[in-house]
């Protein structure tokens, strides 16, 4: 029989400004652009360390941007929310511990991004079963 296994799982979100919203992911998060498609790029794939952000340009012929959410497992969740809090240009949810049952809690904080995409960013504070 074979293994089948989920490796990870990467977000995809509509940009209006792909350039800005790409900027916000360098600057906030820490995050690189590991590829871009197109001249000017339409299409960019975000990463930091196992974790990736996908992110499309919206045409003039979409309707209507439609904000995505994920949650980012992270270790480090109070450097970074310290780091995150203090930028102007930031829309952040204050850090609070979260009870997830079964004994699992996390310390996490919710960021937007440029284009109303909410990232739900924690840090489990008690064993996670694998």
């Amino acid at each position: 029989m074979t293994l089948i296994r989920f490796n990870h799982i990467a977000p995809h979100f509509y940009a209006s400004d792909l350039g800005r919203t790409r900027r916000f992911y360098e600057s906030v998060l820490g995050f690189t652009l590991d590829y871009a498609d197109g001249e000017p790029p339409h299409y960019a794939v975000m990463r930091r360390d196992d974790v990736y952000v996908h992110l499309s340009q919206v045409g003039p012929n979409r309707m209507a941007l439609q904000p995505g959410a994920a949650f980012v497992a992270v270790a480090g969740v109070d450097a970074l929310w310290t780091r995150v809090r203090e930028r102007r240009d930031c829309v952040v949810v204050d850090l609070t511990d979260s009870d997830y049952g079964s004994g699992v809690r996390f310390r996490v904080f919710t960021l937007r991004d440029p284009d109303d995409n909410l990232l739900r960013i924690g840090e489990p504070q008690t064993p996670v079963a694998s």
